[in-house]
């Protein structure tokens, strides 16, 4: 075992120092001068690939799983071991030259979609986008030399296990329920309250909402990028990005979405103390801890009640708590996916789910992806898409090949209509936790029941086992219209 973890820790600290660089050429380092930053940045994540896939790395994993110290190891963390013995059979099949192109591909189309997005052009990223279509087809033939279904490939190498069949069902009959309640939604009329937030003011902010649902801002930092989000740079290292906005409603449930993302990190690192650092890549699962946070615990008044006099002072805002918390429920066809309420976010997600879908088994046209996307946004929720920031340049996944990520983000919202009705079961209600203001006792049941078990249990296998039942869009869609068709 000591030998494995070893020469395992000595590929993490590598990737300490690569995630490191790729924070600072997100958050830092000005765009006119990064180039040599990717190109060492790409160097590394090849480095890594490689000791990923030498002969010495399988032959001391091997070793370990037929060792009496695997054998004593608790099944979680059996499981994990086992996953990274799947990740070299996979990654073995990749030719290193094409690994580097796909990786300095990724990185210099990420630095074209910040570009095109505040150029408002999506004509600047297109060629990127198509190549990294092209090339991602590529990179799974390489993977998966026999499949024949290439999108449940990717599939699987988001949230092992799952495929389009499971999804199919449950995506559509959510869109069937959702989308009459969305066209039946009555207009609030609630104002922009755009509020001047210095970056001071957004870092202040920011800590005090992490610090208070129990993610530990010791083990962190925080910085300023065009999209939100989270990653892990080592053992007691992650790290939350949030865009500069003077939206306070937007920044709050980016960061307490981040949050959920953070704390369930940083809990699983707490089971793995052999390592310097665990990947935890079932992504649907994690996609189910932070919006939990965000959208059941963040978008119920009673999150708000014991910190909000601190908070409002804070902000510099003079909203009664009740006006306030109308604008995290102000259910409304809208453009942006990471600006959308909790209900019309699934179409959002839809969207770009049956996008993917058509992309990756060959039904749609590469030059017409905006077209597609602005049709679908009008048949869904009734809106004229006017401008591609807004539209098919809103998101980063695409600019880093993340395809096979959006539908991670509904399963989980569909676990979390389950994972609701559970709590409330194990715990008690949970308005009355939230109005007590013991979050952090819903924080400590989640690390105990999800986080420690890392990459072990799928969202569908979390799901039997934690709420003991199989997934379905029920008490979901209860959930929705007990709130928005009162």
């Amino acid at each position: 075992m000591n030998k494995f973890i070893n020469y395992l820790n000595d590929i993490n600290d590598k990737k300490m120092i690569l995630y490191t660089l790729l924070w600072e050429i997100d958050t830092v380092i000005d765009d006119d001068y990064s180039s040599y930053n990717i190109e060492v940045a790409s160097k590394l994540e090849t480095e890594i690939f490689e000791m990923s896939t030498s002969n010495e790395y399988i032959t001391l994993l091997d070793e370990f799983i037929s060792s009496k110290d695997f054998n004593e190891l608790a099944e979680y963390k059996k499981i994990y071991y086992l996953s990274l013995k799947d990740d070299y059979e996979k990654e073995k099949r990749i030719p290193k030259d094409f690994y580097n192109d796909y990786c300095i591909q990724k990185n210099i189309s990420k630095k074209a979609w910040a570009k095109a997005k505040k150029e408002n052009d999506y004509k600047i990223f297109k060629p990127y986008l198509i190549k990294n279509i092209n090339m991602t087809k590529e990179l799974y033939k390489y993977i998966y030399p026999n499949s024949n279904n290439l999108y449940d490939d990717m599939l699987n190498d988001y949230e092992r296990g799952v495929k389009q069949k499971d999804i199919d069902p449950l995506f559509m009959e959510l869109k069937k329920e959702i989308i009459p309640i969305v066209r039946n939604l009555k207009d609030n009329n609630l104002e922009n309250k755009n509020i001047s937030l210095s970056d001071s003011k957004l870092y202040e902010i920011s800590n005090f909402l992490l610090d208070y649902i129990g993610f530990d801002t010791k083990k962190g930092a925080l910085g300023i990028y065009p999209h939100g989000y989270t990653t892990k740079v080592s053992k007691n290292d992650v790290r939350i990005a949030f865009s500069r906005t003077n939206n306070l409603f937007d920044l709050s449930s980016t960061i307490i979405h981040e949050g959920g993302h953070g704390i369930f990190e940083l809990y699983s690192e707490k089971e793995f103390d052999e390592l310097n650092r665990v990947d935890v890549d079932l992504i649907a699962l994690h996609e189910s801890q932070s919006r939990f946070y965000e959208n059941i615990l963040g978008r119920n008044i009673n999150f708000w009640i014991p910190i909000y006099d601190k908070f409002k002072k804070m902000a510099n805002i003079n909203l009664p708590i009740e006006e306030f918390i109308k604008y995290f429920n102000n259910a409304k066809a809208s453009f942006i996916r990471t600006e959308a309420d909790e209900l019309t976010y699934c179409l959002h997600i839809i969207i770009r789910y049956e996008m993917e879908r058509e992309i990756f088994n060959g039904n749609i046209d590469l030059d017409k992806l905006d077209e597609i996307w602005n049709n679908k946004y009008k048949e869904y929720l009734g809106l004229d898409v006017i401008e591609d920031r807004v539209g098919i340049l809103q998101d980063m996944h695409w600019s880093d090949a993340s395809f096979g990520y959006f539908p991670s983000y509904l399963l989980g919202s569909i676990f979390d209509g389950m994972l609701l009705d559970k709590i409330n079961e194990d715990l008690g209600n949970v308005d009355e936790i939230l109005k007590k203001g013991k979050i952090k006792d819903i924080t400590t049941y989640l690390n105990l029941n999800i986080h420690k078990y890392a990459n072990a249990y799928n969202i569908f296998e979390t799901c039997k086992r934690v709420c003991k039942k199989e997934m379905n869009v029920t008490p979901l869609i209860n959930y929705f219209k007990n709130k928005y068709e009162r």
